[in-house]
């Protein structure tokens, strides 16, 4: 083997036994992968983390709270210390935070230790050898100026970028819980419409049987067409249930994944989740200053405030760099006299670093974070447009759909009058059985429609609180309208909505 393969052979396992960090391991088993706590390895609930996301979400209105839904409160702390989707968010808010530190860090002057030792020999002619040592300890002191005020700049616009993870946390912490409330009034709504589709499918039997023993007894109002026709009814009402049943076990699912859970693993008893309180009404007059709390409209305006110190630390680029740097050393063939005046040596050094050709580079630099302000700026904008359209588009949603619940709820009381003197007349052999039969479709359509029109209504609410970053009984509490961080666009102040019952 030659010598320089040996060489290159040594170096590379002396590397590879240097190497520091953590090596990637995939875990055992699927609840090792998951996070589940091996006290419980069917699955029921992840490990909790430390509940950073609680912690952030008391910055924000806690209008979950006072929906009238009691099983909301535990299922919301569940999710807020399971939800894998906020977990992730809460590392990326700690990337963010190291990076400041990180360029907090670099403002301030550095000091390296470098301490060495040597042991060398000589061989004369007779064979001899004469052996020496040195020692050596060094240090270097180095400190980047900030003149033009780059790094300043730089550790401003990192802090933003901070602020606005932070911002975009505090979002998907809200639309996570909005996500929960949706799957909860979902899983409220399919199971009275499963209930509602039961009753109905009873209703049809009892048809049925009524209608059997009237062929049977061989009435004339009765005939072969009406009992196939009274059968199709009933199976019909059969059919729906495994259908809604199906969508049961969906949303069941999605809201054991938001709660961090094992998907088919035990869940909290449906019959709890079984009665949905209407909302609340909203009153008139909340003003638009509400907007100021939605994390999104923060989350743009600290991208805004970045882009405008990127803009400052490309111009201060085209400026000179001063960097100051000093050494002190000692050197001795003695460790014991390394401190000894004689052995001492020092320097100080200043070099001032100056562009002077680069083709326009840094010029371009700076017009491009320019073009990237205009653009923070408008995308800034544009969501605080877009966030007005959310809060007028629903508030007219759930206005129009309070108003159809008014028509629905007299369709039904109407159908099921209907429905019953139907059945009475066909009882007693002087009403129709298709009129009975297209009373009875009627009223399950009405009754279908009906509960999903009240779903439509919660999610136009759900849509409210999440456009105005909350509800609005903080202002009349008092108890976090102070902590209501404001914006830079102050024509929202002159507005209030006309909010409608």
């Amino acid at each position: 083997m030659k010598p320089v393969s040996l060489v290159t052979i040594s170096a590379a396992l002396l590397l590879s036994g240097c190497t520091v960090g953590p090596d990637y391991q995939r875990g055992t088993g699927l609840a090792e992968i998951l996070g589940l706590g091996s006290e419980n390895p069917s699955g029921a609930t992840f490990t909790a983390a430390p509940d950073q996301a609680a912690d952030a979400a008391q910055n924000i209105s806690h209008w979950w709270e006072r929906l009238g839904d009691p099983t909301l409160v535990p299922l919301v702390a569940e999710m807020l210390a399971n939800n894998k989707d906020l977990s992730a968010s809460a590392a990326r808010v700690l990337q963010a935070q190291a990076s400041l530190e990180n360029i907090a860090g670099s403002r301030l002057p550095s000091l390296d230790l470098g301490p060495s030792a040597n042991r060398s020999f000589t061989t004369n002619q007779a064979g001899d050898r004469t052996y020496t040592n040195s020692f050596t300890v060094g240090t270097t002191l180095s400190w980047q100026t900030d003149l033009f005020g780059r790094l300043k700049r730089s550790q401003r616009a990192q802090a933003a970028n901070f602020a606005a993870a932070e911002a975009d946390w505090q979002g998907l912490i809200h639309t996570q819980i909005a996500t929960l409330v949706r799957t909860r009034v979902a899983l409220a709504t399919l199971q009275r419409r499963l209930d509602a589709t039961r009753a109905i499918a009873e209703s049809r039997n009892a048809t049925l049987e009524a209608v059997e023993r009237r062929y049977r007894a061989g009435l004339e109002s009765t005939n072969a067409v009406d009992l196939h026709a009274a059968r199709e009814n009933y199976t019909s009402a059969l059919a729906d249930i495994p259908s809604l049943e199906n969508d049961i076990a969906a949303a069941t699912t999605s809201l054991q994944v938001l709660l961090g859970r094992l998907p088919g693993s035990a869940l909290t008893d449906l019959k709890t989740l079984t009665n949905v309180p209407p909302p609340q009404t909203v009153p008139f007059g909340v003003p638009a200053t509400l907007l100021d709390r939605r994390p999104d409209l923060r989350a743009a305006e600290f991208r805004l405030e970045a882009a405008t110190e990127n803009v400052g630390v490309a111009i201060a680029d085209l400026y000179p760099n001063l960097t100051l740097t000093g050494t002190f050393s000692s050197t001795d063939s003695s460790a014991s006299n390394l401190f000894d005046v004689t052995s001492l040596a020092g320097s100080l050094m200043g070099q001032i670093a100056q562009p002077l050709f680069n083709g326009g580079a840094r010029r371009a630099t700076v017009r491009q974070r320019e073009a990237q302000v205009e653009e923070q700026a408008a995308l800034y904008a544009g969501n605080i447009l877009t966030a007005f359209k959310e809060v007028e588009d629903a508030l007219t949603a759930e206005r129009q759909s309070a108003k159809r619940l008014i028509q629905l709820e007299s369709t039904l009381r109407e159908g099921r009058l209907a429905e019953t003197s139907a059945f009475d007349r066909f009882r007693r052999g002087i009403g129709a059985y298709e009129t009975l039969l297209e009373t009875q479709r009627r009223l399950q359509l009405t009754e279908q429609t009906l509960l999903i029109e009240q779903q439509n209504k919660w999610n136009a609410r759900i849509d409210l609180l999440l456009a105005l970053g909350g509800d609005w009984l903080d202002i009349a509490t008092g108890s976090q309208t102070s902590n209501i961080p404001s914006t830079k666009t102050n024509t929202k102040d002159t507005v209030a909505y006309e909010t409608h019952s």
